[in-house]
């Protein structure tokens, strides 16, 4: 297959991959290493255990099994890897990431605790400083990533940046005007990512790359070079962040789209959900509709 040159690419990229299983329920590690191995021959950092890879429903040993995947296919390029829970647990997590080759971690939300500032900047502490890793702290509309909170990460050595979700590119702006040579901002998602890089953000997350990693990348070039997209590649873009909105979630519709292009097992881990008969028709419309997004054309595909 060839790889697309990736040199000029103005942002770098990383797809946080969903969790594959096998239909007994176990890790399918060897579909991870395949599309780690997928992403890294594009240029894309692969991630694990996110929101996406169901960080939430795995043991600790099938999150390790998930980082060792993925940065022993990655090879070229930085892995990433979510963490989260307590702190202990966070950073017991934090050193199975890089004693597996794991180059940056995202620290997940707390879920349940809400930590005030001094104390999420001590919980990166801990986990960076035991770890030896960078982290990424996530900021999510239900944990936000504040000013109060920036004031006391910076002074975390081990704290790069924040993925932002809570805030919108404006803000992110006049935090960039800030902070912007010590912090990094990671925006989220083709379209709404770049919005964020325009504004000063650093790396771009990527969904769709998992199983287009060529789309994403011509995305991202096309929207942050002289900004003239490709009318088709841009309605792909946006018809992908739609799909996304279905009830059920995002991870549902992901899955569904692994399955019809990778013979991926459907499974998604409790309490989220699988994706509905309603929105299965609407994957295999998406499918249809951007055919160069079909199997025939996918190295992945059973």
């Amino acid at each position: 297959m060839n790889t697309p040159n990736t040199e000029s690419l103005p942002r770098p990229i990383v797809s946080f991959l969903p969790t594959a299983f096998t239909p007994d329920g176990a890790v399918d590690i060897g579909k991870m290493r395949d599309l780690a191995d997928l992403l890294a021959r594009h240029g894309i950092r692969p991630a694990v255990l996110g929101g996406m890879g169901e960080f939430y429903a795995l043991r600790r040993d099938e999150a390790r099994a998930c980082m060792e995947a993925a940065a022993g296919a990655a090879g070229r390029v930085p892995v990433v890897a979510g963490i989260g829970f307590s702190t202990r647990e966070a950073t017991e997590l934090a050193v199975d990431a890089r004693d597996a080759g794991v180059s940056v971690l995202v620290l997940n939300p707390h879920y349940f605790a809400v930590p005030t500032p001094d104390g999420a900047a001590e919980h990166v502490r801990r986990i960076t400083g035991e770890s030896g890793l960078p982290a990424i702290v996530y900021s999510s509309k239900a944990q936000p990533v504040t000013e109060d909170h920036l004031d006391r990460l910076v002074t975390v050595a081990g704290f790069r940046g924040v993925k932002e979700t809570a805030f919108g590119p404006d803000e992110v702006g006049r935090r960039v005007a800030r902070w912007g040579d010590r912090i990094e901002w990671w925006g989220v998602g083709e379209i709404g990512g770049t919005e964020y890089a325009r504004a000063g953000g650093n790396v771009i997350t990527s969904s769709l790359a998992n199983f287009s990693p060529a789309t994403s990348i011509a995305y991202v070039r096309a929207a942050l070079g002289d900004g003239s997209v490709d009318p088709q590649l841009a309605e792909c873009c946006a018809a992908w962040d739609e799909l996304l909105r279905a009830p059920e979630g995002y991870l549902g519709v992901l899955k569904a789209v692994m399955q019809a292009l990778y013979g991926w097992h459907p499974a998604v881990r409790l309490p989220m959900t699988e994706a509905s008969v309603a929105t299965r028709e609407s994957v295999a419309r998406f499918l249809d509709r951007f055919e160069h997004l079909s199997a025939r054309s996918n190295p992945l595909a059973g």
